[in-house]
């Protein structure tokens, strides 16, 4: 493909996807309810200390303590609800509404759905061969039911998914341009947004650090030009993130990321409060099998990562959840089919950094499980769907090129069927599930069809 046009010449129906996108997450800000997204009230906490207080709090403030754990979300990075602070700060000048400014602070999420979408379409133009392949993987991130749904409320969640496609289309475009100043730049927000984010997207950082020196050894590049690129990335990245994390140094005596002050202000507000300290697994002496299994974390983590709504009690009929499942079974079984044929788009040591970003916020999401919370949320792995995007898009890429070989038309119908499949699903389940029970709206027609269940 021509990579000196832009994503919106190439990709004629890219603006109105990108748009359809961006309004049904809109509309989910919008309407949704306040106790639709899970711990969207406890986040709001803080926004609405900052709007009051004009300044960033410390953590242990009591109108921000969650009263349920004994701490509040202001120990941890928190981009996001500054970023939606801000929002209802500027909404604020036109009305003190409560429920504006809250629907103004979720427009963060909105925005940073969008840009998520339209870095898909920047990373499948880079990776892919077919047009429609790149349609295809846009499509499966934009309109995943889960991602829609978490880009309607306040949440950590769509920024580390957005952080992490962003870093990789920077080592994706540093890789051909041999670091320009522009690509720095660009890795350099890219890392530093996930910084503030969520831990689970840290994985990414690794893979910033990690793509960055592996395409300059792959250019060959002279060392003194690899350190001054190397010192210059570090300083952007200390440019975008540095600030919070030596406030939190400063502030909390050495604690950077604040973990260690939030488990104290737990004991502290236990004891003040005769709080019942949470129950996990391993607290019970339950084996890790247990709860994989027997406690259906593998089941409840997957259906939460295609689409589980409104405080993790909404699901779909199963045999959604079972048709994108064995869609993604049957397109990596696809990817590896076809393996050799993509060495030279996807080398063997970055297929292994991305296999990499799959298997880190899994490990720690499972971990976090056992030893801290029992939470099997899909949520917690959004930072693995760059590379899934990437290996399921890359299967049916190969599929239909080799269909294309023996029948054209066919082959070249695949991924415009298979685009087809993804947007029409998620139109069906927008209108018959997502709508009726988190805006509490009444659809003609919608209440003859049942596709979900409360459980």
């Amino acid at each position: 493909m021509d990579r000196s046009k832009s994503i919106f010449t190439k990709y004629k129906l890219a603006l109105p996807m990108i748009i359809i996108a961006g309004i049904c997450y809109a509309v989910f800000a919008i309407m949704m309810d306040n106790n639709a997204g899970p711990d969207e009230s406890m986040r709001y906490l803080v926004v609405d200390w900052i709007l009051k207080n004009n300044k960033l709090p410390i953590g242990y403030e009591k109108e921000i303590i969650i009263p349920l754990w004994g701490y509040s979300y202001a120990f941890t990075p928190y981009l996001p609800s500054m970023i939606g602070a801000l929002l209802a700060k500027i909404a604020s000048i036109f009305t003190s509404d409560p429920q504006t400014l809250r629907i103004a602070c979720r427009f963060v999420n909105v925005f940073a759905g969008v840009i998520t979408v339209f870095t898909a379409f920047r990373v499948g133009d880079k990776m892919l061969d077919k047009k429609w392949s790149v349609y295809f993987m846009a499509s499966t991130v934009a309109f995943l039911p889960q991602f829609v749904f978490l880009c309607g409320y306040l949440n950590n969640d769509v920024m580390t998914l957005m952080s992490a496609f962003m870093i990789l289309d920077a080592i994706l475009d540093g890789s051909r341009d041999k670091w320009s100043l522009k690509s720095m730049i660009y890795l350099s927000v890219g890392t530093g947004i996930a910084a503030l984010t969520y831990y689970f997207a840290y994985g990414w950082i690794l893979f910033a650090v990690a793509g960055f020196f592996y395409t300059s050894a792959r250019q060959k590049m002279e060392r003194n030009v690899l350190v001054r690129k190397t010192g210059i990335v570090v300083l952007m990245v200390f440019a975008v993130a540095g600030w919070y994390f030596i406030r939190n140094g400063i502030i909390y005596h050495g604690d950077f990321l604040g973990y260690k002050q939030q488990d104290i202000c737990t004991e502290i507000y236990t004891q003040d409060t005769w709080l019942m300290p949470v129950d996990y697994p391993a607290r019970i002496n339950m084996h890790l099998r247990e709860m994989l299994f027997n406690a259906k974390w593998i089941e409840i983590t997957i259906q939460s990562f295609i689409g589980l709504f409104g405080g993790m009690i909404i699901c779909l009929d199963g045999k959604f959840y079972d048709f994108y499942f064995l869609s993604f079974i049957v397109l990596v079984c696809m990817f590896i089919r076809y393996r050799e044929k993509t060495k030279e788009k996807m080398s063997t040591p970055f297929l292994l950094i991305l296999l990499f970003e799959i298997i880190f916020p899994t490990a720690l999401s499972i971990y976090s499980s056992y030893t801290r919370d029992f939470q099997p949320q899909g949520r917690y792995l959004i930072a693995i769907i760059p590379a899934i995007a990437l290996f399921t898009s890359i299967g049916l890429d190969e599929f239909a090129k080799s269909v294309e070989v023996k029948h054209k038309k066919l082959g070249k119908a695949v991924p415009v069927v298979a685009t087809a499949v993804v947007v029409v699903l998620f139109a069906v389940l927008f209108y018959t599930v997502m709508l009726p029970t988190l805006a509490f709206v009444v659809l003609p027609g919608a209440d003859k069809v049942s596709f979900y269940y409360v459980r």
